[in-house]
């Protein structure tokens, strides 16, 4: 699936081996994990809102707001004669949806260079009397005006800029799963604290649980 050379000697008699990713600018990082892409698909068709929901609400930890009652869902295209992302022009159109799609959808145009489970592509599947073979658009433009051509430069631009985002998020999860409570208003402070604190020690994740597991609070869940 990942399409590693190293599929061609391992054997599963070799129990898990670190395989270097080094040059594969298709993986690296959670969003190149199969099992991040496989829960952000529906198992039969990708679509960049429910992969940008899904970044940004996992990921970077701003959820998006609902959609308007008055907006239709986007209609499938059971003919294959256009992509995903001319629909989503279409649907961009209504005023009511401008707004929300030019922040979410941003964040899953390059993320349709993988498939529902997760397998590298550059074109969606053929469909049944389809003339041709729609070609996956990776390119895309956040709303702060960074613009990537590719999954790469996608994944440069969540490092670069929104790094504290996910870094933050990260730890709120934490302390959320290991406390079994929604973090709230009146924990921000130590959430801060906190993140400052493992950023300055280099945002290692082995710093991040320590630091999680010997705060205040999960000492006093």
């Amino acid at each position: 699936l990942y399409e590693l050379p190293e599929r061609d000697k391992l054997q599963l008699a070799d129990g898990c081996q670190k395989v270097s990713l080094k040059g594969n600018n298709h993986r690296g990082g959670l969003l190149g994990m199969a099992a991040v892409l496989t829960v952000s698909a529906n198992g039969v068709e990708t679509s960049p809102v429910t992969r940008g929901v899904w970044v940004t609400e996992n990921f970077l930890g701003v959820p998006p707001p609902p959609p308007p009652d008055v907006v239709p869902a986007i209609d499938p295209d059971v003919s294959g004669a256009t992509t995903i992302r001319d629909r989503l022009a279409k649907h961009r159109a209504d005023a009511a949806c401008a707004e929300c799609h030019r922040k979410i959808d941003p964040l899953g145009f390059s993320l349709e260079a993988y498939d529902p489970v997760g397998r590298w592509r550059k074109s969606y599947p053929r469909v049944k009397n389809a003339k041709d073979t729609p070609k996956v658009d990776t390119t895309g433009e956040f709303p702060s005006g960074e613009t990537y051509v590719d999954f790469a430069g996608f994944k440069r631009i969540i490092r670069d800029t929104r790094a504290d985002l996910f870094g933050r998020h990260l730890v709120r999860q934490i302390l959320s799963y290991t406390t079994g409570r929604t973090m709230e208003l009146a924990d921000d402070l130590h959430l801060d604290r906190l993140y400052d604190k493992v950023k300055k020690n280099g945002l290692g994740l082995n710093t991040v649980m320590v630091e999680c597991l010997i705060c205040e609070i999960f000492r006093s869940r």
